[in-house]
């Protein structure tokens, strides 16, 4: 998990089962064109009259202005606000086809990260990082592996 990982976004989504378009920065994704967001969003308000969006922090940084990149102390990118920058580009879509609508944006940062871990959290993060240890010391790596049920993916054996 990092900020180059849909991870929380996507479980997230799973989880909740009202999200229409989950975007994680693993899946490449455009804005225009008959298989882009707006087409896919104009097609869900005119179906259900709503649409429920979650974007994963790192999710569409290619289609940001590069030249406006910064990096923190530690030398790495600091990254854009896609959030507010899709949220912008929504709205304006909607302006230029002269659609009605009305757009809620939230952001969950902090809500998400002041939220105490619990007993069940805890014991699930010691689990995982005991497994991850064993396989790196048993040589493997891109070990996925899902709660709920146990499928482990091994996609590569160094």
């Amino acid at each position: 998990m990092g900020r180059h990982s849909g991870y929380i976004a996507m479980f997230s989504t799973l989880a909740s089962r009202d999200v229409d378009v989950c975007l994680i920065p693993e899946v490449k994704f455009v804005l225009e064109g008959p298989n882009g967001l707006f087409a896919y969003l104009e097609k869900l308000l005119h179906q259900k009259g709503h649409a429920v969006i979650v974007v994963a922090e790192g999710a569409g940084e290619e289609l940001l202005d590069q030249s406006q990149m910064t990096r923190d102390a530690s030398g790495n990118v600091k990254s854009q606000d896609v959030g507010l920058w899709l949220k912008d580009q929504i709205l304006n879509h909607f302006k230029t086809t002269k659609e009605d609508m009305t757009l809620k944006y939230i952001d969950p940062t902090y809500m998400i990260r002041t939220v105490a871990a619990n007993a069940s959290d805890n014991l699930y993060c010691g689990v995982l990082g005991q497994n991850a240890v064993h396989g790196a010391f048993a040589g493997l790596r891109y070990v996925y592996r899902t709660r709920g049920f146990d499928a482990n993916l091994l996609l590569n054996r160094s």
